[in-house]
């Protein structure tokens, strides 16, 4: 089993395959080689720095939204 994080994609760099992406405020960089049509604004899934496929809006606040909930349980958030 895989956890996969949804990240907001807030910037580009196409030459180099990869993204910087804001998950929860944090702001990394991954791989979008797996994605050639990920836009600015898009929500992708992460996992191992890798972003393995795009989601909607409404998929990523709902998912998000259980990150938060398991965060401030563990006092993390």
């Amino acid at each position: 089993m895989c956890l996969a994080v949804p990240c907001r994609v807030v910037s580009l760099q196409r030459d180099y395959f990869t993204a910087e992406v804001d998950v929860l405020g944090n702001i990394k960089k991954v791989s979008v080689v797996l994605l050639p049509d990920v836009e600015v604004g898009s929500w992708v899934l992460v996992h191992a720095g890798q972003a393995i496929t795009m989601v909607s809006d409404e998929e990523a606040n709902a998912s998000l939204e259980v990150w938060e909930e398991l965060l401030r349980e563990q006092g993390q958030l």
